[in-house]
């Protein structure tokens, strides 16, 4: 048997999620959502829609890679890698992978002795589909009075994955699938609905026979949460507002509030997430003659005592 400082190290990552399971796939995702305080669920349509809303794939103009990285008090880290693409006229997918954990985790055996440093690692997997329903359904001559993109639908699949630095005393592995779904309502050119059902049936199992003299099968449900929000472009140019209200079934609500205010090469962003404050911005420019790229910050106030966040975001688009 192991007794470990893992545990109260690894909770840090869920304080302000109730400490449920699953709590490092509801920080949010990249500098620009984080800086609009997550309100993203009808404004996605990039290279981050994989985790906001699979729905808003469809609506990508260019293929996109995406790369984030978040530098977290605490030895944490949380970090992103996906590639999203149109697939027109009636289609879009993504797939990506989080990377999030923590490190320098000290680990004692049951003598009380000093075994070293543990990291604790959780990964999801994502593969994302989407299609405009209505564009399908003028496929075959229906519905021709109407937008093409007016109605969109995706799913995400996720396959997750937890572990613990292996060590002669101690290994631990977990393993899970989840879904996600999504709807985006494209009502005018500068309004859009959004709906998202994050983790339906996720949950990680495990086993702690290598741990414990009397292990046992552990399964770890995820909270349901679902968001829903909406998007408005200004008629002040540039200016762009967001809001989502998010509930879960474990009975948490939150609010989140987003502003952002773009030019040709530059955007400003502010946002209000649930019990903190957020700000960002951004740099657009031509890397090449058919690469586009975007550097995002956002910097994330302390959260329950953990300490700020600076989170950096690229997206080459091609």
């Amino acid at each position: 048997c192991i007794l470990l400082s893992l545990f109260p190290a690894t909770s840090l990552l869920a304080e302000g999620n109730g400490g449920f399971s699953g709590s490092f796939l509801r920080i949010g995702l990249g500098a620009r959502g984080m800086a609009m305080g997550n309100a993203q669920v009808a404004s996605a349509a990039d290279g981050y829609g994989v985790y906001y809303n699979p729905a808003a794939l469809p609506s990508l103009s260019d293929r996109q890679l995406a790369l984030s990285y978040s530098n977290m008090s605490l030895d944490r880290k949380f970090n992103f890698v996906g590639f999203s693409l149109p697939l027109p006229p009636y289609a879009g997918a993504a797939a990506g992978w989080i990377s999030s954990g923590v490190g320098n985790i000290r680990a004692y055996n049951s003598n009380g002795e000093d075994v070293g440093e543990l990291e604790h690692g959780l990964h999801a997997f994502y593969g994302a589909f989407a299609v405009k329903v209505i564009a399908l359904a003028q496929a075959d001559g229906n519905l021709t009075n109407l937008p093409s993109d007016l109605i969109n639908i995706g799913v995400a699949v996720k396959f997750l994955r937890e572990g613990i630095s292996d060590t002669e005393e101690f290994k631990y592995n977990g393993s899970g699938l989840g879904f996600d779904f999504g709807l985006l309502l494209n009502l005018h050119r500068n309004f859009s609905l959004g709906y998202q059902a994050r983790d339906i049936n996720s949950s990680l199992s495990s086993n702690t026979n290598d741990i414990f003299e009397r292990g046992s099968d552990l399964k770890n449900a995820f909270p349901l949460v679902q968001k829903l929000g909406a998007f408005f472009r200004t008629p002040l140019n540039g200016l762009a507002l967001a809001y989502d209200f998010e509930w879960s079934d474990k009975g948490e609500e939150k609010h989140h509030l987003g502003a952002e205010l773009t030019t040709a090469i530059a955007a400003g962003r502010a946002g209000y997430d649930s019990d903190h404050f957020t700000l960002g911005g951004g740099l657009i420019f031509k890397a090449s003659k058919r690469i586009s790229m975007k550097l995002d910050y956002a910097f994330v106030d302390d959260v329950e005592d953990e300490g700020i966040s600076h989170v950096f975001s690229w997206q080459f688009l091609f």
